[in-house]
């Protein structure tokens, strides 16, 4: 099982939960049996090319969105990308504190 499997298999549960689904009624969605779906999601298996697009289709979202994991990271790895962000764009730190003063207050 590769890293890729487990944070696709992690960005698809997120997708589901987001949009309201049960594993059951996305498995039924998507043809295949929720042991399948299960493993899809606990990254211990990759859906076929049918089964991708059928999830695209059904959580609503683009190829782009569906491979878009990378705030699934360890909290340490996304404070490091975060700081390594703001160190590249010294010019943007009062709207990036602006930004988080918003979300945390």
């Amino acid at each position: 099982m590769s890293g890729l499997q487990k944070q696709f298999g992690a960005r698809v549960k997120e997708l589901r939960k987001k949009k309201g689904y049960t594993q059951e009624h996305l498995a039924e969605i998507l043809g295949i049996g929720v042991r399948s779906l299960g493993k899809i999601e606990t990254g211990n298996s990759f859906p076929s090319t049918e089964t991708l697009e059928n999830l695209i289709r059904a959580l609503n979202v683009s190829t782009v969105e569906i491979f878009d994991f990378e705030h699934l990271q360890p909290t340490e790895n996304l404070k490091d990308l975060t700081i390594q962000m703001i160190d590249s764009n010294p010019d943007k730190i009062s709207d990036i504190y602006k930004i988080v003063k918003a979300i945390t207050s």
